[in-house]
């Protein structure tokens, strides 16, 4: 698990690449599968 403050600063960052109106579909979810990865998830 991840540490509080780390956890909230992921959270916002996510909340941010899914809900906007500049990026397209693929690109969000390829931002999306990357920060999974990056945290060592499976998508």
């Amino acid at each position: 698990m991840l540490p509080a403050d780390q956890k909230i600063a992921y959270n916002g960052f996510y909340n941010s690449a899914r809900h906007n109106k500049i990026l397209d579909e693929k690109t969000t979810v390829l931002i999306h599968l990357a920060s999974a990865m990056a945290l060592a998830c499976y998508p």
